[in-house]
């Protein structure tokens, strides 16, 4: 069973980890020369998670929300399922981070094209963290919608 504090931590670390992964992007799209619309895209995907998140971190300081995360059956079942989410975006979101400081990194000779270059090396991987940004954050947007209803 989750209990409520792992979950309420959980929020706030991948919250954490998502305000890191925005900050990054940001500073490819105004470090790059040429911004793609991949990367302007990915930035949308990683800042409405970020509001889902924010959300979810609302409604768990609810009291009526606290005392359900402690239950057993199939609403105990919906938030270790949701943990799971948690964790696992977490993870998501410091890999991307890590690809994202990759093709960030700063030289001193032809740095932006070199970013540039870089970053569509990345696409690929991007791509993949980007649906699964996605997956998590539909996921977490419902959970949200169940435990207001």
């Amino acid at each position: 069973m989750a209990d409520p504090l792992s979950i309420t931590t959980g929020v706030l670390a991948l919250l954490g980890a998502c305000i890191s992964v925005v900050g990054t992007i940001k500073d490819i799209q105004d470090g790059a020369a040429i911004v793609e619309v991949k990367v302007k895209g990915l930035l949308s995907d990683v800042e409405s998670f970020e509001q889902v998140l924010q959300m979810m971190k609302d409604t768990l300081e609810d009291a009526k929300v606290k005392s359900s995360l402690q239950a057993t059956g199939h609403i105990g079942n919906h938030w270790n399922n949701l943990s799971t989410t948690i964790k696992d975006g977490k993870n998501t979101l410091i890999n991307l981070q890590n690809i994202l400081d990759k093709a960030n990194k700063t030289v001193s000779f032809l740095d932006s094209p070199r970013k540039h270059l870089r970053l569509k090396g990345a696409t690929e991987q991007i791509a993949m963290f980007q649906q699964q940004i996605r997956s998590y954050r539909d996921t977490i947007q419902l959970s949200l919608q169940t435990v207001i209803l």
